[in-house]
């Protein structure tokens, strides 16, 4: 009876028990949380800090460029037609300029690129557009010669700018300046990819001053000492032009909560587990003389289950562990590529610019093979170009948000096929366009671009000796789902290069024999489908032309 009595408190020691094991499996989880949110904080500020000082100092040495080709000529050139040429070539190859200036002497604005209300108004002194923290500037570039970057500033309207100071001197004397205007909001635009302004808040400072924010930060609503010990943050230093950003990386509000309701629902879960089990212990020991043998049995069930959920859990964090890495892997890969499509433009720009600077100052004295020579440069670095800005384009397909609306599918053609008319005419080819085509919501820019690309493939390959060139295009209705369609009847596809033309950077045989082309369009157009929630394939033989279709989902279709 005595012992029965003691037995009557096992229940309530396994809800205690069971109890003390779940609150302490919660509180390892939301550890283990806090240091994977750690790690990705460390790996995202890490990144953006380098893009975000890459591209400034790539741009301010581009302006230093600009100022040093501007002054090589001889004798010097300073018309107003050149400084449009050099900053519409600057601003097209180096996005983040808002804009560029020309400076006399007396510190006036004389030239702006682009003109916009948002820009300083010429004829008036520069000294006047800088605020607090940079009088004093120009007498500095006078002493020093090199190039000075501007404090950030706060607008009214609540955008951070700076600008970039280059003083331009021949043979001594100061012939003015060159000046870049940046904006802090467009800069990180550039930099910060859709995974980080969804998942973290960011806050940048200089000296004192906060000069850009995205996010809601979790502290909003806890205390400073909650914060510090539940939630991580990470704080790095960006240098530039002898300033220094401060950027600081903490979990966004709603990120954070949405993981800390998560940890609520396991812990509850597993205080209602151990409340269920000691409840069916109680009702076992009322019964413990009665049904000793289901007892027995019971207990063997519950521990079965146990072990169950213990291996289900097990494997359900290793699975999320997988995928987590394999996400972070490809945001990796992605961001590597988009970094790396925009360091290889600086070479190129500058062979350009030297091919240019050579023709343009010893024409005369180049013979016929040195011409050919520069135009074979000219030609490798055009399709350099080009395939970097493929390559870039193909990396930013679904990376960046991008607006949809609703048009008809006859006007997209119609702009992609307005685009190579020059090619259509020049071999003679009938397109036939079928008029009664759908409306459909997508983003119209990706959109004509596959279409485009898809046409262009056509042109390029319908047959030299085609006496009849001709290209369809139009759609049909299967199973309530639209099918596109572009139809030509040129050299056509065999079947065993069906997959491996919409690879990246692989090309047909035809292809490489014509040298034309980068390899990417194929791909370009079924990453743009496939944003979409389509599907695109082709039916093609040898000799008898070749049929491409796609589908827009239905949520894609109106």
């Amino acid at each position: 009876m005595q012992n029965f009595r003691k037995i009557k408190w096992l229940p309530f020691i396994s809800f205690a028990f069971l109890g003390i094991i779940a609150i302490g499996l919660w509180e390892n989880q939301n550890h283990h949380d806090r240091e994977l949110v750690l790690k990705h904080l460390e790996t995202s500020a890490e990144q953006v800090c380098l893009r975000v000082e890459g591209m400034i100092n790539a741009r301010l040495a581009s302006l230093e460029l600009m100022a040093d080709r501007w002054v090589e000529r001889q004798p010097p050139d300073f018309r107003q037609q050149r400084f449009q040429n050099f900053a519409a070539t600057l601003s097209r190859n180096y996005p983040g300029f808002d804009g560029i200036f020309w400076i006399d002497p007396l510190n006036v604005i004389q030239w702006v690129f682009p003109k916009n209300e948002h820009m300083p108004a010429v004829g008036k002194k520069l000294d006047s557009c800088i605020y607090y923290g940079n009088e004093g500037c120009f007498d500095s570039l006078k002493r020093q010669g090199d190039i000075f970057v501007t404090s950030s500033v706060r607008s009214p309207e609540g955008n951070s700018h700076f600008y970039a100071i280059q003083p331009l001197v021949y043979k001594g004397n100061l012939k003015g300046y060159l000046a870049g205007f940046f904006s802090v909001d467009q800069i990180m635009t550039l930099c910060l990819t859709k995974e980080i302004l969804n998942d973290f808040y960011i806050k940048v400072s200089e000296e004192t001053q906060m000069i850009y924010e995205h996010g809601n930060p979790f502290l909003q609503n806890a205390t400073q000492s909650e914060h510090t010990s539940r939630q991580p943050i990470v704080s790095k230093q960006i240098r530039y032009g002898g300033k220094t950003w401060k950027i600081l990386f903490m979990p966004d509000q709603s990120t954070s909560k949405g993981r800390r309701h998560q940890n609520l629902v396991h812990l509850g879960f597993g205080l209602a587990l151990a409340a269920a089990i000691s409840v069916l212990l109680h009702f076992l020991i009322k019964r413990i003389e009665m049904y000793k043998v289901s007892r027995d049995r019971a207990v063997a069930e519950v521990n079965q289950r146990k072990k169950a959920q213990a291996a289900l859990n097990t494997n359900e964090k290793k699975l999320q562990a997988l995928l987590s890495e394999l996400t972070a892997k490809n945001a990796e890969l992605e961001s590597f590529v988009y970094t790396v499509s925009h360091d290889l433009k600086t070479p190129i720009v500058t062979i350009e610019g030297f091919v240019g600077a050579l023709r343009e100052d010893f024409g005369d004295k180049i013979s016929s093979d040195g011409e050919q020579y520069l135009r074979y440069m000219s030609d490798a670095t055009h399709k350099m170009e080009l395939l970097i800005n493929e390559l870039l384009n193909y990396s930013r397909i679904g990376r960046l948000e991008e607006k949809k609306t609703t048009f008809t599918m006859n006007s997209a053609v119609k702009e992609a096929i307005a685009t190579l008319q020059p090619q259509i005419e020049a071999r003679r080819i009938t397109v036939v366009v079928q008029t009664n085509l759908p409306m459909i919501y997508g983003n119209r820019k990706r959109i004509e671009q596959a279409i485009y690309n898809i046409v262009s493939n056509a042109v390029k390959y319908i047959g030299q000796n085609n006496a009849d060139p001709r290209i369809e295009i139009g759609c049909t209705k299967q199973n309530n789902e639209t099918i596109f369609w572009v139809k030509d009847n040129g050299v056509g596809i065999d079947q065993k290069y069906f997959e491996k033309i919409f690879r990246i950077f692989e090309r047909l045989p035809a292809a490489k024999q014509a040298t034309e082309g980068t390899g990417i369009g194929l791909a370009i157009v079924r990453r743009i489908i496939e944003h979409h929630s389509g599907d695109i394939w082709l039916e093609s033989e040898p000799g008898k032309g070749s049929t491409f279709y796609f589908t827009l989902k239905e949520k894609e279709t109106d």
